[in-house]
């Protein structure tokens, strides 16, 4: 009988001497064991120890036999060391001596890789004791498995996870590994991310179709790869969006030649389905010598220095600067704080006097929103509501104001017999025109003070209006209906049609601070002046004069026909409690004989500094 039949048969021959089992029906249940070894889809070897101590094979199966490409058997009475595939890792040798002297020792498993043309194999090792029965010598077993299917498979999905389906780069993923690589292997060498952004694709997918604007992703890519250096890394991010890591850069500007070279082959049309396509892109640029030097940092200063070159227009290239970094952050902050500021009554109005350049006499406010920031201090609008308008608090803002300035009307009119006949401005942005009912929170806010509607003032600028004029008709229309004057803010400084003002029911112009400002030594300030002045006149419309600030400015309106005014000439925005006094103190009912000039002193009495 062979030596590996003695091997795997020892349990058969124990069996036949103990129960009596015939010689024939042994060996043929050894042959039916050996059979199904050799059926296993793992190598199978079992070893012993020879007599110069070194490991020899006393059986094996068919499949170690088919990987190693030895003859049936043939592996049989080699020692270790001589048998392929087990030789190319001495780790092997060393855990089978080891449990052959010590069978009680723990199990081993051990991964090594074989170099076979043209791939190479991936194989693992199981390595455990046979438990010996009586006299019998120690023995080893060693399972193998070819791990180059899950290994290839592993690769395979690391492929599809870390690259771009679509244009066959890197995605984000492998582009961040690729980052962090280059910035933990750097000396003293700099690095650049460059953030890449096709402009206006969304027309392309609007307009074409959404495979047409993959089509021209694949080409982009295509025509970004031969613009970097070898050692640099192009990846597509998401959507329209690329980026280029830059190595070994001098300065920030080193990047810029890379994305010079980007920006001129897109000058060349794209061939496409449906014909040409011209592609601009805007590309915003950080380096280690302005970020921080982590790649979450550097992707995101790069986002924001494309947000920057987007700003300033189609194939714009802005690099990362920190100081309008620190600005934008602030911004953010800002409006988080401006979230919860109505809710913890930090926004308060203040109120600014109109006052009849005819008579002399107070004719109203308008509202203004401050905002008292807890640790800022108070903050001016021209801070806040460009924020509030950015990101939608406006509505709520608004409304707010509105309700406010009911109320605080209300009050006046209580405490205050002068106030019977004032109105109250409030400023209604665009956004809050198209976004809110307007007209339910007007209705809702008259209701509650119990105020009519003649003693409110919607004030909107010339650009909100003719966002959508359709709109603002129909919205100004309803407004009247509930008795309130609409006026139009800023009027001269935008771009709107006079022919708006003959469809839609503004009752005042609003003259812009800046014609005011040089109407005495400009003669096209002046000129603007009397013509809004006498085009107010002709449709039916009074006129407010914003930021006057001399006596000189004030007279020359008067002289002119302009029927309101507001500035600091007669009083800065004041608080609530101020304003009540500046009603009290009589400024609200004055003689209507006396003039500008005559009331000079009553200005400075009540003029807060």
């Amino acid at each position: 009988m062979m030596q590996s039949k003695h091997a795997i048969g020892a349990a058969g021959s124990a069996a036949d001497r103990n129960g009596g089992i015939e010689p024939a029906a042994a060996a043929a249940a050894e042959a039916m064991l050996q059979g199904v070894i050799d059926t296993l889809p793992v190598g199978v070897l079992i070893f012993q120890a020879g007599r110069d101590g070194i490991p020899v094979c006393l059986s094996s199966n068919a499949t170690f036999e088919s990987w190693a490409r030895y003859p049936h058997n043939q592996v049989i009475g080699l020692g270790l060391p001589r048998i392929r595939l087990l030789n190319e890792n001495p780790r092997i040798g060393v855990a089978v001596e080891s449990l052959l002297q010590d069978p009680r020792g723990a199990k081993r498993e051990i991964d090594w890789t074989v170099s076979e043309s043209p791939r190479q194999r991936h194989l693992s090792a199981h390595i455990s004791p046979l438990t010996p029965s009586g006299d019998a010598p120690a023995r080893v077993v060693i399972a193998v498995r070819d791990r180059t299917p899950e290994i290839q498979a592993e690769r395979n999905l690391k492929q599809t996870m870390l690259n771009d389906a679509l244009t066959g780069l890197p995605n984000r993923v492998l582009f961040i590994e690729q980052l962090e690589e280059a910035l933990e292997s750097r000396m003293k060498s700099h690095l650049a991310v460059a953030v890449i952004n096709i402009d206006r694709f969304k027309r392309v997918n609007e307009n074409l179709g959404h495979i047409v604007g993959d089509e021209l992703l694949a080409a982009m890519a295509r025509r970004l790869l031969p613009c970097i250096r070898a050692n640099d890394c192009l990846a597509r991010l998401s959507g329209d969006e690329f980026a280029v890591l830059v190595k070994n850069i001098d300065a920030p500007e080193d990047t810029i030649r890379v994305v010079e070279r980007i920006q001129s082959t897109l000058k060349s049309p794209f061939v496409i389905t449906g014909g040409e396509c011209f592609v601009s892109a805007s590309i915003g640029i950080a380096t280690t010598f302005s970020s921080r030097r982590y790649s979450e940092d550097l992707i995101r200063d790069a986002d924001f220095a494309l947000h920057t070159a987007k700003s300033r227009g189609r194939g714009g290239i802005a690099i990362y600067q920190s100081s309008a970094h620190s600005v934008a952050r602030d911004m953010f902050r800002m409006e988080a704080d401006l979230r919860k500021a109505i809710e913890r009554q930090e926004l308060e109005l203040a109120f600014q006097p109109y006052v009849s350049l005819a008579e002399g006499r107070l004719v109203g406010f308008e509202a203004l929103a401050r905002w008292n920031h807890p640790e800022r201090g108070i903050i001016s609008p021209s801070d806040f509501i460009p924020i509030a308008e950015d990101s939608g608090l406006i509505v709520p803002l608004g409304r707010w104001a509105i309700e406010t300035a009911c109320n605080q009307i209300a009050d006046w009119r209580r405490r205050c017999p002068g106030a019977a006949d004032l109105t109250v401005g409030v400023n209604v942005s665009g956004l809050q025109l198209a976004q809110d009912d307007i007209v339910s929170a007007v209705e809702a806010a008259l209701t509650a003070s119990g105020i009519p509607g003649r003693a409110l003032k919607v004030e909107l600028t010339e650009s909100a209006i003719v966002e959508n004029p359709e709109l603002a008709r129909q919205i100004f229309t309803k407004l009247k209906q509930l008795d309130l004057s609409i006026a139009m803010d800023d009027f001269g400084t935008g771009y709107s049609s006079l022919s708006y003002l003959q469809q839609l029911p503004i009752d005042v112009l609003k003259i812009d601070q800046s014609f005011v400002a040089g109407m005495l030594n400009s003669d096209d300030s002046h000129k603007i002046v009397t013509t809004i002045i006498a085009l107010a006149r002709n449709l039916g419309m009074t006129t407010v004069a914003e930021g006057v600030e001399e006596q000189s400015q004030a007279e020359r309106l008067r002289v002119l026909g302009c029927d309101t005014a507001q500035g600091y000439f007669f009083a800065r925005p004041m608080a609530a409690q101020e304003a009540e006094k500046f009603i009290d103190k009589g400024a609200c009912c004055p003689s209507r004989q006396h003039s500008i000039e005559q009331r000079s002193d009553v200005h400075s009495v009540v003029r807060t500094p």
